[in-house]
């Protein structure tokens, strides 16, 4: 089931009136036009009529691919992730309906992410069929080559995974605003599989912000 209303704010530019969709929940997989939005961010912005201003808008939402069998919420407040992450529990004891009248699996991959470009890449990691606590892992070992090789006092300000069309890239952006694309190895993340896999499995069902915060904890607690 997909959720959509209509909300109205005024164009920080010209200061007429923007009309904006706000989706509190889609199904990527019976609304695929939504979920390309969602990966092209286009979801998450609303242009003015008026002046053509685009301004990017941040709702909540739930995301879920009922045939690959993942969810993921979005939300913006540190509050609201206990919510969830209880709502998330309670749902792994049988089979449930969600808030949506959907039913939840309890082998139903669960994720909370904090923006809708965290979004977009979980989207993406799930559809590769891969396991997003490799893959963040795997972003601190890409970060940490391209952090060493800046010379110019910049730090990695942000790593996400993308797969366009089969091509599985690691991107890593600045704080200076330079960026670095490079080929995600398929044998870096075996590797990596190996060694932090079975340390990395508790998280399943009981851990559902799966981030660069997580994946550091879990290498320190493993290398100390």
């Amino acid at each position: 089931m997909s959720m959509r209303s209509k909300v109205n704010f005024k164009c920080p530019k010209c200061n007429a009136n923007v009309e904006a969709e706000q989706w509190s929940a889609v199904n990527g997989a019976k609304n695929p036009q939504q979920k390309v939005k969602i990966l092209d961010g286009s979801l998450f912005t609303a242009k003015c009529k008026a002046c053509g201003n685009v301004s990017r808008i941040g709702f909540p939402m739930l995301y879920n691919d009922t045939e690959k069998n993942y969810m993921i919420w979005l939300v913006y407040e540190e509050s609201e992730i206990n919510h969830v992450s209880e709502y998330f529990k309670s749902s792994k004891n049988d089979l449930v309906e969600d808030e949506n009248g959907e039913a939840v699996d309890v082998g139903c991959r669960q994720r909370i992410v904090l923006s809708p470009d965290q979004l977009r890449e979980k989207i993406m990691i799930f559809d590769s069929g891969l396991d997003d606590k490799i893959i963040e892992i795997m972003k601190l070992h890409y970060a940490k080559q391209v952090q060493l090789s800046i010379k110019d006092g910049d730090e990695v300000a942000a790593v996400f995974f993308s797969n366009n069309n089969g091509d599985k890239k690691i991107e890593i952006f600045t704080k200076k605003g330079k960026s670095w694309n490079a080929s995600a190895s398929m044998s870096i993340y075996k590797k990596i599989e190996d060694e932090y896999g079975g340390k990395a499995s508790y998280a399943e069902d009981r851990v559902f912000v799966i981030d660069d915060d997580w994946a550091a904890a879990l290498v320190i607690s493993m290398k100390g």
